[in-house]
C-alpha cells in the first residue's frame, strides 16, 4: 500500500478531504506534528507528502523553533524528488525554502470563498484564510491567481504543487471559521452569514481538489 504523509501543524488546521481522497485511492496515511513531535520522519519513506496550514507564519522561528526544522524535512523531501502538495502555510514554507520571500500581504486579510482563475481558464470558488502572501520561487509556474491577491498557486516541476487557499476545506472547518471571523480581519473578508451561504461552492472546490492530487500522485 502507498504511504502518505501529512504535515500537520495544528489540530485546527486539519487535513480535511486530503483524508477522503487517501481512502479513496488507497493510501496509508501517517502524520508528523512537528510542534509536538521532535522526531523527524524518514524523507524517503512516502509516496506523497501533503503540508497542511497554520496560524503560523513562516518567519516566526524565534516565536515556533520547531519551524526550523521542519524547514529542514522540507528541503530534504525536495532534494529527494518526493512529491508534495503545499496548503496555505505550506505553500508559503516551499516558496521560501526555494527561494521565493514570505511577507504579510498589505492590502490586508483574504478570508472566505474568493474566487480564482487557472491559467487553465477555470474559476474555482477558492476558500481562504491568510493574511500573507509570497513571491514565487525561481522556476516556479503561477497556476492560479486573482485580483487581489496575485500569487494563489503555483507549481515547481512535476513533483510540486501548492495552493495559498485552502481547496482541502470540509464544511465543518468552514462553519467553524465562520464562528471566528474578527472584525480586526479587514481586506477581502467574507463575514459569518455570507461564508455560510456559500458553502455549497466547497464541493466544487474539492472536485477541482482531487484532480490535482491525481495529477500529483497518480501520474
Amino acid at each position: 500500500m502507498k504511504k502518505l504523509l501529512i504535515i500537520q501543524h495544528e489540530l485546527d488546521g486539519p487535513p480535511g478531504t486530503t483524508l477522503d481522497w487517501a481512502s479513496q485511492n488507497s493510501y496509508a496515511v501517517e502524520f508528523w506534528h512537528p510542534a509536538e513531535d521532535s522526531h523527524v520522519p524518514n524523507a524517503k519513506a512516502y509516496d506523497g507528502v501533503v503540508i497542511c496550514g497554520g496560524s503560523m507564519d513562516t518567519f516566526e522561528e524565534e516565536k515556533f523553533p520547531w519551524l526550523r526544522t521542519e524547514k529542514k524535512f522540507i528541503r530534504e523531501l525536495i532534494d529527494n524528488d518526493a512529491k508534495i502538495f503545499g496548503l496555505c502555510l505550506g505553500s508559503q514554507l516551499i516558496a521560501e525554502i526555494m527561494g521565493g520571500k514570505v511577507l504579510i500581504h498589505e492590502p490586508g486579510w483574504e478570508v472566505g470563498f474568493v474566487p480564482v482563475q487557472t491559467t487553465d481558464g477555470e474559476t474555482i470558488p477558492a476558500f481562504h484564510w491568510h493574511h500573507c502572501t509570497f513571491t514565487l520561487p525561481p522556476g516556479a509556474e503561477l497556476i492560479a491567481t486573482n485580483e487581489f491577491c496575485k500569487n494563489q498557486a503555483y507549481k515547481l516541476g512535476d513533483n510540486i504543487i501548492a495552493t495559498q487557499f485552502h481547496p482541502e476545506t470540509t464544511d465543518e472547518w468552514i462553519k467553524e471559521c465562520a464562528d471566528e471571523v474578527s472584525p480586526e480581519q479587514q481586506g477581502q473578508v467574507q463575514r459569518r452569514t455570507e461564508m455560510l451561504e456559500s458553502l455549497p461552492l466547497r464541493k466544487q472546490l474539492q472536485v477541482w481538489y482531487f484532480k490535482q492530487l491525481d495529477k500529483l500522485f497518480k501520474s
